[in-house]
């Protein structure tokens, strides 16, 4: 009886560009979480350091909710990376349904660094005139709002657009293939 050889089946090539996003999550998701536990470190407590005090202190209606309300805030934020971490690792091990829970949460990262982007010059223009004068002071330590302002327009701006390539990157058919483990088909 004569030996026929099977067909070989070529492994399954693991896409460079999923597995440095999956990597890339992964190590934001425990810097923000090494972040956000910095103020469970003993010694002195963060917000003190800060000089953050309950009341509104000049700040606008949001960010002295924020401030009133930031261990809430701190725990959602922690869920939020908690959640994001383990689809990142997901989709490193290449489960189909991660593929098509970090494109959700590709659009969700999308819709909101876009919307935060949005209010950002609007929380600065509710400012009280007083420290919107001193946003132009290079003496006042309240200077600094201008670049801040900038800085966040900058980084929202690079967020959604890494947001929306990383979406569309995990919905190309190659990237689909390699989850579904099928053959990639061939681009025309």
């Amino acid at each position: 009886m004569p030996h026929t050889a099977s067909p070989r089946v070529a492994p399954m090539m693991r896409s460079t560009a999923v597995s440095g996003l999956a990597w890339g999550f992964i190590l934001f998701s425990l810097a923000l979480m090494g972040l956000l536990a910095l103020p469970l470190a003993p010694g002195e407590n963060l917000a003190a350091t800060l000089g953050v005090q309950s009341g509104s202190g000049g700040l606008t209606g949001g960010v002295a909710w924020l401030t009133e309300h930031r261990s809430g805030v701190t725990t959602l934020l922690m869920l939020g990376c908690l959640v994001t971490l383990a689809l990142a690792i997901a989709l490193l091990r290449r489960r189909p349904w991660a593929r098509r829970a970090f494109v959700a949460l590709m659009i969700a990262g999308f819709v909101g660094v876009l919307g935060g982007a949005a209010l950002t010059p609007l929380t600065f223009g509710l400012l009280p005139d007083a420290a919107t004068t001193e946003a132009v002071n290079a003496e006042d330590p309240v200077a600094g709002l201008v670049g801040m302002l900038g800085g966040l327009i900058l980084a929202s701006t690079l967020f959604t657009a890494l947001f929306a390539w990383a979406g569309w990157k995990l919905t190309t058919p190659a990237v689909r293939a390699e989850f579904e483990g099928t053959p990639v088909p061939a681009e025309g």
